[in-house]
């Protein structure tokens, strides 16, 4: 990683580090776009076909459903301490997620006669995508199973991909855990087409929720004209913001946390010092030998094609150009982290100080780790229970607030040419 005085950074370089790896996603887009018209067209044939072609296993229709006997084997294949662990993190999760729920219903009187609301509902039916291209993730289950259940959608389907067939049991389990209604064997680009278009094994969902790969992002922006998607969480990232204060090989730690993640999940320091800066670049080094081999390789690549280490003249102009990067996760080491998060407006999770580690938000803090990525968090937030919800203003007028307002809706409904609206409201009264 190269140290770069923000001054220094020239435009193609800083267009590089805020582009991190979307233009790959685009890449794809031509092949993903064949794969989700194949689903659609042929269904569950085009899916097991796809199982073969990619997961490398041989699965028949009857078998992309995991039925309950599949929930009782998985159970038994995962260790007994990771289920603690599961169940521990949705315990968390629960407690922070519950606190999120709005009011059923609320009305405000804007004037005399006039009272108007909002209700929320549930959604439907939602499609919870779990990953497990470069690993297995059953943390993903809970942030997106909790949230979801909180909320009260109806119906819960999840895809996760066939890991040997049968699929990772944790994940399964998990899905048992949270009492998610449908879990089907298929992953990647064909899973995304499903939910999105329906088979006759598989529901059509109202919206879907989950992190993924670039084939997995390319493919939401394909059927995004054809079902609802939650926040664009696509490779994960990390930024740590950080001071003369911070602890240099804390700060070198929480950049491998998320750059091992794979080849295509940056990890950005910005810092007002430059000892911090050289400091940070030195254990790196000294870290990256107590990573396993191949996870050691992603994170090399990612930190070599999309890293940085940026110095800054202040604490003010770190804070602009993190709010302009948009991290995923930030990690803010300094001596006071809550004043300067008060300045981010941008980031998906913020994390303070020293004990506040990126690792236990992934997993166990309650916080939701699916976030949006790829600058994405300008304009999107962190999976809540709102993702599972929706909103209908209700509104109740009496014959003081028509009257009080009737005048005023005339001249609207004339200068637009909406004779029937005037209508609609004078009727009332003849």
């Amino acid at each position: 990683m190269r140290i770069i005085h923000i001054s220094d950074l020239n435009p193609e370089e800083k267009a590089r580090l805020l582009e991190r790896s979307q233009a790959i996603i685009h890449e794809h887009i031509d092949k993903v776009r064949s794969i989700i018209e194949d689903v659609r067209e042929n269904g569950d044939r085009a899916i097991v076909n796809y199982i073969e072609e990619f997961d490398g296993v041989s699965l028949s229709i009857d078998r992309l459903e995991v039925s309950e006997e599949d929930f009782k084997k998985a159970m038994g294949m995962v260790d007994p301490r990771l289920l603690k662990a599961i169940r521990h993190a949705v315990e968390n999760l629960m407690r922070f997620h519950r606190e999120q729920m709005p009011r059923r219903i609320w009305f405000t009187e804007v004037e005399d006669g006039i009272h108007v609301g909002l209700q929320a509902s549930p959604l439907a039916r939602v499609g919870l995508y779990i990953p497990a291209g470069k690993g297995r993730f059953p943390s993903v289950v809970p942030m997106l199973g909790v949230p979801a259940k909180v909320a009260g959608v109806d119906e819960t389907v999840l895809c996760t991909p066939p890991i040997d067939g049968f699929g990772d049991p944790a994940t399964l389990a998990a899905a048992k855990l949270l009492e998610i209604d449908r879990v089907f064997r298929v992953g990647g680009v064909p899973a995304i087409a499903a939910m999105a278009f329906g088979t006759s094994t598989i529901p059509k969902v109202d919206k879907i929720v989950g992190p993924g790969g670039p084939y997995v992002s390319a493919a939401k922006i394909l059927v995004r004209d054809h079902v609802a998607l939650g926040t664009p969480a696509g490779p994960s990232e990390i930024m740590v913001l950080a001071d003369e204060t911070a602890d240099p090989r804390v700060a070198a730690a929480e950049l491998l946390s998320e750059s091992e993640h794979g080849p295509d999940s940056p990890g950005v320091l910005v810092t007002t010092s430059i000892r911090i800066a050289e400091e940070v670049k030195r254990e790196l080094k000294s870290l990256l030998p107590l990573i396993p081999d191949w996870r050691r390789r992603f994170a090399v690549e990612a930190l070599d094609k999309y890293g940085a280490i940026i110095v800054c003249r202040d604490m003010d102009e770190a804070v602009d150009f993190v709010n302009e990067y948009s991290p995923e996760h930030l990690s803010i080491l300094a001596a006071n982290p809550l004043e300067v998060c008060m300045s981010i407006r941008s980031a998906g999770a913020v994390f303070l100080g020293y004990y506040s580690s990126v690792s236990a938000g992934c997993y166990l803090t309650g916080s939701n780790a699916i976030l949006p990525t790829g600058g994405f968090g300008k304009a999107y937030s962190a999976t809540t229970v709102y993702d599972f919800l929706r909103f209908q203003c209700v509104e109740f007028v009496n014959s003081k607030g028509l009257e009080r307002v009737l005048k005023d809706l005339e001249v609207y409904a004339d200068y637009e040419g909406f004779p029937a609206h005037k209508l609609a409201a004078k009727i009332r009264f003849s």
